[in-house]
């Protein structure tokens, strides 16, 4: 992508100056935010109960995301995203005149915060698909010769951890798949196989039968990778606002629908259509023909009797 600006290679690969606390911070103040102007709108929250409510929304997948590898979390592991909770919180909650609150809510500063979460994301779905595929690479099974599900899994349960212990499994994905899956599903494939596949023929077709090598230009491979998602994620993270086009907007749903408006419906032939019920008359009856009353088959007995009767 020779044609993107430096700095906006630079952002979407996280290679700044300090962006590890730039991600933190903005993430744990979206979450913040989000239980602000949810679940405690009207501040009637225990301050303990509504911090973990913040913490969760902002790093659930940090927190139980690397069990399914066998790694300590990285709220553990890692001070920044525990700090960056406890300030986040106090600017969203605890500010005089509540100005953090306000300030987070301007349309300046949503942005800010929806673009470096989005970063945060998109750095997420790509380290968690390069960990579980460095960890199985020397495993792959006697159908392809790298890992397929593994890194992608992994990658794609990162983004859905908050949503599955806020709403449980029943509720999280009752009403079809929830925007996270089809995010990391999407993503976590395309790097997986763009950056990791070299053996395989989905890698090599992506790489060599596709647009995408003229888009990469002299970049590298795993740069490339990084950059699409990256830019991929904060694309549909910015329509994705309520002032845009809602946070329930997504790319695929919508090329769905269109495919489907576009099929053309075959019309019924006029053998399948259903048959409307003619009401008929009655026939008109012979003296031998039997009707539903019975009358023919009487006058014709009494016929008989009045002959035999005669004879």
């Amino acid at each position: 992508m020779d044609f993107l600006p430096p700095v906006v290679v630079s952002f979407l690969t996280a290679t700044f100056d300090f962006a590890p606390e730039l991600q933190s911070f903005w993430m744990a103040f979206q979450g913040a935010m989000a239980v602000r102007n949810g679940p405690n709108k009207k501040n009637e929250l225990g301050w303990f109960h509504a911090f973990l409510l913040s913490a969760l929304s902002s790093y659930g997948g940090a927190m139980f995301a690397f069990l399914w590898m066998g790694k300590p979390t990285s709220m553990l592991t890692n001070d920044l995203n525990a700090a960056a909770c406890i300030i986040a919180f106090v600017l969203a909650n605890y500010t005089p005149f509540d100005i953090g609150y306000k300030l987070g809510n301007s349309l300046p500063i949503v942005l800010v915060t929806t673009c470096f979460a989005q970063l945060f994301r998109s750095q997420g779905v790509v380290k968690f698909s390069s960990g579980a595929f460095q960890a199985l690479k020397d495993s792959p099974s006697a159908y392809y010769p790298i890992p397929v599900f593994g890194p992608i899994l992994n990658a794609t349960l990162l983004g859905n951890m908050t949503g599955f212990f806020f709403k449980g499994f029943h509720d999280y994905l009752k009403n079809g798949m929830p925007w996270p899956f089809q995010n990391g599903l999407f993503c976590a494939s395309f790097y997986h196989f763009y950056v990791h596949d070299d053996k395989g023929f989905i890698g090599k077709f992506l790489r060599e039968k596709t647009l995408l090598p003229m888009l990469q230009g002299e970049m590298d491979t795993a740069t490339f990778g990084v950059v699409v998602v990256g830019l991929f994620m904060q694309i549909v993270g910015l329509l994705q606002l309520p002032l845009l086009l809602g946070p329930t907007f997504s790319p695929f749903t919508k090329a769905y629908s269109l495919v489907v408006a576009s099929t053309p419906t075959t019309k019924k032939s006029s053998s399948s259509a259903p048959r409307k019920l003619v009401k008929q008359t009655p026939l008109e009856t012979t003296p031998s023909e039997p009707t539903a009353n019975g009358t023919a088959t009487k006058k014709k007995r009494k016929r008989n009797k009045k002959k035999t009767k005669q004879s």
